[in-house]
């Protein structure tokens, strides 16, 4: 279907629009046998807006705005999508293709952060920047639980607790505070260090469970001490104590009772 050109004058474009009607789009067509303008009013009930090409993304025109929700998430084809911190609760520009999610400032225009967008309906996509922030944390002390002990075999445990429990290492490491902050033998420590290294048993509880074994069993190797009474040496009155006999009738008087009240 031909449309009037633009820029055209308004009494240029006024009678070309006439002709098209008339002439161009209200005649049969000699190529498909109908006319332009009842073939155009068919179709138009099927088309679609072209979608989003990654190549209009600085196009601001093409932008939604959306309201970043208290935790940092704005919504989008029913799933949650995270922004920085600092844009909670506060609106953002959005530009979104088949694949890809652009997020950016309303006030400079500029990128914010960009999603892959998710095939599944209702879900909710993790803040990499704060999961490497967290980490970032839980390397710090790693490193800082390290300098506990100036033991090479300690700092070879402790890495290998930290790759076998990255996720849950804080736990880890309180634990280890917990164990091992006060009244430690270094010996013993060493022992129930290289035996959990030997049979691969990283975590902080099995670590303070050989440690208890290997110091009970120092324990029961020391010499043993006789304890003596203090009290030894210091006259103490005896008494005499008589135990009471009483007559066999009194027994048989008791069982015979106990057969009377029988049915």
């Amino acid at each position: 279907m031909k449309r009037p050109r633009k820029g055209c004058p308004g009494e240029a474009q006024e009678r070309l629009s006439r002709w098209l009607n008339r002439r161009a789009n209200g005649k049969i067509s000699l190529a498909t046998r109908r006319i332009p303008q009842e073939m155009f009013t068919e179709e138009k009930a099927y088309l679609r807006a072209l979608p989003n090409s990654i190549y209009r993304k600085d196009t601001s025109m093409a932008r939604e705005r959306r309201k970043a929700d208290i935790m940092g998430q704005i919504s989008v084809n029913a799933g949650k999508y995270p922004v920085p911190l600092e844009y909670r609760d506060r609106e953002v520009d959005i530009y979104r293709t088949a694949e890809r999610l652009f997020i950016y400032d309303i006030r400079s225009g500029e990128k914010i952060v960009e999603h892959a967008i998710s095939p599944l309906p209702g879900s909710r996509i993790p803040n990499r920047a704060r999961h490497h922030r967290k980490e970032h944390s839980q390397r710090e002390l790693k490193e800082k639980l390290k300098r506990l002990f100036s033991i090479d075999s300690w700092s070879e445990f402790v890495d290998k607790n930290f790759k076998e429990y990255t996720r849950y290492f804080r736990d880890q490491y309180h634990e280890a505070l917990k164990k091992f902050s006060q009244g430690i033998e270094r010996e013993h420590l060493g022992q129930a260090i290289d035996l959990c290294l030997e049979n691969r048993t990283y975590s902080m509880a099995n670590l303070a469970d050989t440690y208890q074994y290997y110091q009970q069993e120092a324990e029961l190797a020391l010499p043993k001490v006789k304890i003596t009474s203090r009290l030894r040496g210091i006259p103490r009155e005896k008494k005499e104590f008589q135990v009471e006999k009483r007559d066999i009738g009194v027994y048989h008087t008791l069982v015979n009772a106990s057969s009377e009240v029988r049915p």
